[in-house]
């Protein structure tokens, strides 16, 4: 702003002068830890999705939820605890619902990972990395404001986990909330909508082959 708008006030022979309306936190003058945080939890969420089948292919469902869950809890923490903690204190935010937030968006990055993979094959890695990692990092506002996308880019930034997560982690740590409940709406829904895929996949219809196991009925073999 100085850099456009001094040369300008100089010409005219007017005193620039600049007021900060809303201050970066000290460890973090460019505001980017925002957008880096959330690059780091959502690249760990696609790798332990993508890593739970492969690893774990037979893993029960209860085990494999209670693995994402506890997942997102120790990234939350972790995440928020280091980039906001007195080390950097680059997250100027509430602590509880930081962590809050930033669980939520890993765990729907894991959960969605997971489906993709589940659903395509090999094909659902690609998949996942396209939408969570190439579309999701870049339409996350983190680095350019979602106004400056594509038109057909922008919907992304409102609906994808990272645009919705970066936007309430913003929101609680300079804008007054702003995007919190949006957050605390949609990526709950990805991961309830995640897991209610999984549970169809995993538990239905295995279920549905035992029986047809036990009666003796005839069923088409399962990849």
């Amino acid at each position: 702003m100085t850099a456009a708008f001094g040369p300008a006030a100089r010409a005219e022979h007017h005193a620039l002068s600049v007021e900060d309306v809303v201050p970066a936190a000290p460890g973090d003058t460019r505001g980017l830890t925002v957008f880096y945080a959330a690059f780091g939890l959502v690249l760990a969420g696609y790798l332990f999705g993508m890593t739970t089948y492969q690893l774990a292919p037979r893993l029960e469902y209860r085990h494999r939820m209670a693995s994402l869950a506890l997942f997102g809890v120790v990234g939350g923490v972790v995440v928020t605890a280091v980039a906001g903690g007195p080390g950097f204190g680059a997250l100027p935010g509430p602590f509880l619902p930081l962590a809050l937030v930033v669980a939520l968006m890993g765990a729907a990055v894991g959960a969605t990972t997971m489906v993709l993979l589940r659903v395509f094959g090999a094909a659902g890695v690609s998949l996942a990395s396209i939408l969570m990692l190439i579309l999701g990092n870049s339409t996350s506002g983190g680095i350019m404001p979602p106004a400056y996308l594509p038109a057909w880019l922008r919907p992304l930034s409102e609906i994808l986990p990272v645009g919705v997560g970066v936007r309430a982690m913003e929101g609680l740590s300079r804008f007054q909330d702003d995007g919190l409940t949006q957050a605390l709406v949609i990526l709950p829904l990805w991961v309830v909508g995640a897991a209610l895929v999984l549970y169809l996949k995993d538990v239905f219809r295995r279920g549905g082959t035992a029986r047809a196991d036990a009666q003796g009925e005839p069923h088409p073999a399962l990849g």
